[in-house]
C-alpha cells in the first residue's frame, strides 16, 4: 500500500485543524480567564477576568465565578457577582445565595442581591410579546419535586423552555405571573392557539454510579387547560456516582429541550 505523501497528509492535517469546533477556543480562553482568576496575584487582573468570565455565555464561566465570590478583594467579589447576573445561567443562582447569607460588605452584598434578582427573573430575559407572525402562545408552569431550592430550578427549566420554544418561528411565550384572563384576551384578540406546558422536575437519583434525571410535562390548551398529552424524557448519565448539581442542571435542562421538541411536533399537528 502506497503511503500519503508529506504534502497530502499536511493537507488534511490542516483540513482537520480548520475544521475543529469554535467551541475549543471558547473552552481555552476560559480555561485561561479561570486560572487568571484564581492565581493571578493583582486583584485588577482577578477583576477584569471576572468580567471577561460574565461577557463569555460559556456555563463552564459559572463555577470560577462562584469560587470567586470568596476573593479577599472586595472588588472582586463585586465582579464575580455582577458577572454571574450577566452571564445569565441559572446554575450560578445558588452559589450567588449561599454567598449572600455570608457576606459582610455592604456593596457586594449589594450587587450579590441584584444578580440574584436578575437570575430569579429569568436571566433577565422576559419574552417578546406576540407579534403579526406568531401563531402559538405558550404559557409555562414549572413544579419542583427535586428537593433543591425553587428559585433555583424555576430559572433553570422556565429559561430552557423559553429558549427551545421560541426558536422555532410562529412561537410567543406568556410572561411569568400573567393571569388566566390577560392570556385569554391576548389569544382572542390575535387569534392564537394557546397552549400551557406544566414541567415537573423529579428528584435525581443516584444508583449504581449513575445519575438519571426524569421531568413530566404535560401539555394542556391555555387558557381553557384541557390536557392534550402527557410526555416525560428521561435522560442518564454514567459515572456520576456521587451528588453533582451541574450534571443534574445539564439533564434537566436536556429533558426539558426533548420535551418541547415533542410539543413542537404534536402543536403542529394538530
Amino acid at each position: 500500500m502506497r503511503r500519503p505523501s508529506p504534502a497530502l497528509v499536511l493537507l488534511l492535517l490542516t483540513l482537520v485543524l480548520s475544521l475543529m469546533p469554535a467551541r475549543l477556543h471558547a473552552d481555552q480562553r476560559t480555561s485561561r480567564l479561570a486560572e487568571q482568576l484564581k492565581t493571578n496575584e493583582d486583584y485588577r487582573v482577578r477583576t477584569q477576568a471576572a468580567l471577561a468570565l460574565g461577557a463569555s455565555s460559556d456555563e463552564a464561566a459559572v463555577k470560577p465565578l462562584c469560587d470567586a465570590l470568596a476573593d479577599s478583594n472586595a472588588s472582586v467579589k463585586v465582579a464575580a457577582a455582577a458577572a454571574l447576573g450577566k452571564l445569565g445561567k441559572p446554575s450560578g443562582l445558588a452559589c450567588l445565595q449561599r454567598a449572600e447569607s455570608r457576606e459582610q460588605s455592604a456593596p457586594v452584598k449589594s450587587q450579590i442581591q441584584k444578580s440574584i434578582a436578575t437570575l430569579s427573573a429569568g436571566g433577565g430575559s422576559a419574552p417578546p410579546p406576540p407579534t403579526a407572525d406568531t401563531k402559538y402562545y405558550v404559557a409555562i408552569e414549572v413544579t419542583n419535586k427535586s428537593g433543591r431550592p425553587e428559585a433555583e430550578v424555576e430559572t433553570l427549566v422556565r429559561s430552557a423552555m423559553q429558549t427551545k420554544i421560541l426558536a422555532r418561528p410562529g412561537y410567543a411565550v406568556a410572561p411569568k405571573g400573567e393571569t388566566l384572563a390577560q392570556g385569554r384576551k391576548i389569544v382572542n384578540d390575535k387569534k392564537l392557539k394557546g397552549y400551557y406546558l406544566l414541567a415537573t422536575v423529579e428528584p435525581a437519583v443516584y444508583q449504581n454510579g449513575n445519575l438519571t434525571q426524569v421531568v413530566r410535562v404535560s401539555m394542556w390548551t391555555y387558557p381553557a387547560k384541557s390536557l392534550q398529552g402527557e410526555f416525560a424524557p428521561k435522560l442518564t448519565q454514567s459515572g456520576t456516582p456521587q451528588k453533582d448539581v451541574q450534571s443534574e442542571n445539564i439533564l434537566t435542562k436536556m429533558c426539558v429541550e426533548s420535551a418541547v421538541d415533542t410539543f413542537h411536533k404534536i402543536a403542529a399537528s394538530m
